[in-house]
């Protein structure tokens, strides 16, 4: 096998750190899930009672995490019945947000699971494309539904959320007014945030940095053609 010109220096450097870079799985990045005692629900609607929640947490330093699923304990959420939800993630690099609209929207879309019942539930939303959390960042993640009604389960007693080692949760934030404004919410609802950290970090001469070793390797060759002799 060949790669093409394009790239091949790129490839054939990362290639030669394909066999000792080990593979990483996916982790619990955040979360305080629990399906056991199911208590108070919060809800994500459309006007006229425009609801939705946020839940905030900053990353410690070191690497970035790339992010596998998220999953979500709901009720009364019912595809069938045209409930669509919406889960949207916000940077904020500067640390100092105390909810979604002091930070930055990410492009980052989900296929939502679907559901043909109103019964409690544990529902996972994967990503559309590669995301990728960075150290040192605070991010928001906010539950919303662009139609229909569906509620957000707490565990009872509340679950604070934990994750990696050095992660800081950053509290719950709830709009009743689309997002408009944001008050404190002491409902701590159930998710966990799956994510696989960037294995390996490699600092070349000419300051070139290449992060992930196999990890980003396996992730361009989705994007590049790969000729064969």
């Amino acid at each position: 096998m060949k790669y093409t010109k394009k790239w091949g220096g790129v490839a054939a450097l990362l290639v030669s750190v394909l066999t000792t870079a080990n593979p990483a799985d996916a982790i619990s990045l955040i979360g305080n899930y629990s399906s056991t005692n199911d208590g108070d629900g919060t809800n994500a609607s459309v006007p006229p009672s425009p609801d939705q929640k946020a839940v905030g947490f900053t990353l410690p330093t070191g690497n970035p995490y790339s992010l596998d699923s998220i999953k979500l304990r709901l009720f009364s959420y019912n595809t069938s019945n045209g409930d669509v939800a919406l889960l949207q993630i916000y940077r904020d690099s500067a640390k100092t947000s105390t909810s979604p609209n002091e930070a930055t929207l990410e492009s980052v879309t989900f296929t939502n699971p679907t559901s043909s019942s109103n019964a409690v539930g544990d529902f996972i939303f994967t990503p559309t494309s590669t995301f990728t959390f960075l150290p040192d960042t605070r991010y928001w993640l906010l539950v919303d539904a662009t139609a229909g009604f569906y509620g957000w389960l707490s565990n009872f007693p509340y679950i604070t959320p934990t994750g990696i080692s050095g992660i800081t949760h950053n509290g719950y934030q709830r709009s009743g007014d689309d997002g408009s404004n944001y008050f404190s919410s002491t409902t701590f609802s159930s998710f966990e945030i799956q994510a696989t950290e960037v294995p390996f970090e490699f600092e070349a001469s000419g300051g070139l940095a290449i992060l992930g070793g196999a990890w980003l390797l396996r992730k361009q060759l989705q994007k590049r053609k790969i000729t064969k002799d």
